[in-house]
């Protein structure tokens, strides 16, 4: 018996049963990624998650789930507000959300996994207003994806990852 034939597609048949870790794009918070947003306002009163309301951008939410055709698909589950992905390029599901003040100011959380309890930020951005500008990550803009912060249809400013945290990174065409 020849071991090369019986290792290469018991090998073969190994990787395809393993799980491959996948950060996707999407705008909902898996139930670990809640449970670390709901520390983070434990440890922060006055705060709220920022709604479709506060956006004051109901069509052109209904828009980014409907999809614009062409490359622009349609994405169900969009929320202004809320992005998850792999920002950090490290291989594990990041998240970042939009929270309102009682005084009406908005901020930016963006949390790193792994994520530690109550939830501490990698970044906080608060120099934005954040009233008409949403949240975009994944295709399909090029690779690498990053979050981006925008109003719908333009350019805005790139969340880039650097030392552990982020900056800001405003795009101009």
């Amino acid at each position: 018996m020849n071991p090369s034939r019986t290792t290469v597609p018991g090998f073969l048949a190994f990787l395809v049963s393993c799980p491959v870790a996948v950060a996707s794009a999407g705008h909902t918070l898996t139930p670990t990624q809640e449970s670390v947003l709901q520390g983070w306002f434990k440890e922060n009163p006055g705060h709220r998650r920022a709604t479709l309301a506060d956006c004051d951008c109901a069509t052109d939410v209904q828009n980014m789930k409907d999809g614009y055709g062409g490359e622009w698909k349609g994405v169900p589950d969009y929320h202004p507000y809320v992005a998850t992905g792999d920002f950090d390029t490290d291989g594990d599901e990041d998240f970042a959300v939009i929270v309102v003040q009682q005084s009406g100011a908005r901020k930016l959380l963006v949390f790193n996994a792994p994520f530690a309890e109550p939830g501490r930020p990698a970044y906080v951005e608060t120099s934005l207003d954040f009233r008409r500008l949403a949240l975009f990550f994944g295709p399909p803009r090029p690779k690498p994806y990053r979050l981006l912060i925008g109003a719908f249809e333009s350019e805005g400013a790139l969340v880039i990852p650097k030392n552990g945290t982020y900056v800001l990174e405003w795009q101009e065409y």
